[in-house]
């Protein structure tokens, strides 16, 4: 029986604890079988990890001999123990590594690589912003910003988009940007308020669409305008702050509270954005709300 065919009985039984339990089980028993149905590409991403394994070693003798001997430790112990897990859990959506016509892929094509390299820089992004090493900080988020935008525009020129793409590449934004705020924070940087303008953005949209998949099935969540500008505004704020320090110049440290304010003021008003969207939606879901569509769409200028 398919995962949705279980949500659609878990939510009858009003998401009972046997009910779960049996759903997980069901989840369980589909990952083992992808693992087993598809083990070339089990092995390519293994091999990808091993490849990232290596780069970050000599990028740790790199910063051993560079800076000292225990950030390059630090380094080298979080990003692997880091890239132990979240490769782990790509392998676990190995199912859906897919092309656009619903077959199986051997093996990562370079888009979802580079989105993988995203998630494998974010330890050592964390660790410089901590350590104050902001010059190395800024190259770690630059090569992730880029990767960024590659993976996306790579995989819809070449045609390789993928549902594990599609799963991964957002939730790899997340995690990224909620590393690089927790990081600034921890480092005395930046303000709590900003920080937990950022938890509120990321927290909202996470329990938002897992809220709606479980309770209604799935979703799809189209990128806007909107949404794109918005994302690239955020991201050159963090890089200019990140930028600013690094400089350390007395012009610098003046824009750097206006930066700051900045930041906080755009995560406050697409965090409000984002919530009145899903509130719509959601009405519109639960019938309270009349509409063409469920999804509230993109505005579109121009001849369609």
């Amino acid at each position: 029986m398919p995962i949705d065919e279980h949500l659609k009985e878990l939510r009858a039984r009003r998401f009972a604890p046997r009910a779960c339990v049996a759903v997980v089980r069901h989840v369980g028993a589909i990952v083992r079988g992808d693992l087993l149905a598809n083990p070339s590409a089990v092995r390519s991403i293994g091999t990808l990890a091993l490849v990232y394994f290596a780069a970050a070693f000599l990028a740790a003798i790199a910063i051993a001999f560079a800076f000292d001997r225990d950030l390059a430790e630090h380094f080298l112990l979080d990003t692997s123990l880091w890239m132990l897990g979240s490769f782990a859990f790509v392998m676990m959506l190995v199912g859906k590594l897919r092309d656009e016509q619903g077959f199986r892929l051997s093996g990562l094509n370079f888009p979802l690589m580079l989105t993988l390299l995203r998630i494998a820089l974010v330890p050592g992004t964390c660790l410089f912003l901590v350590q104050r090493h902001f010059a190395l900080a800024l190259i770690t988020y630059v090569i992730a910003c880029l990767s960024d935008v590659l993976d996306g525009y790579l995989a819809r020129r070449w045609k390789q988009t993928t549902p594990l793409g599609k799963v991964l590449d957002p939730l790899v934004d997340i995690v990224f940007n909620l590393a690089m705020l927790s990081g600034l924070t921890a480092a005395g940087l930046l303000s709590r308020w900003v920080f937990w303008m950022g938890v509120a953005r990321y927290g909202s949209l996470l329990v938002g669409v897992t809220g709606l998949y479980l309770c209604f099935g799935p979703v799809r969540i189209a990128p806007t305008s909107f949404g794109r500008m918005s994302g690239v505004v955020m991201s050159s704020l963090i890089a200019l702050f990140t930028l600013l320090y690094a400089i350390r110049g007395g012009m610098a440290l003046g824009i750097t509270s206006l930066t700051e304010i900045g930041l906080g003021v755009l995560l406050a008003a697409t965090t409000i954005q984002m919530i009145g969207v899903g509130w719509y939606n959601l009405r519109m879901l639960t019938g309270h709300a009349r509409a063409a569509g469920a999804v509230v769409d993109d505005v579109r200028w121009g001849s369609r």
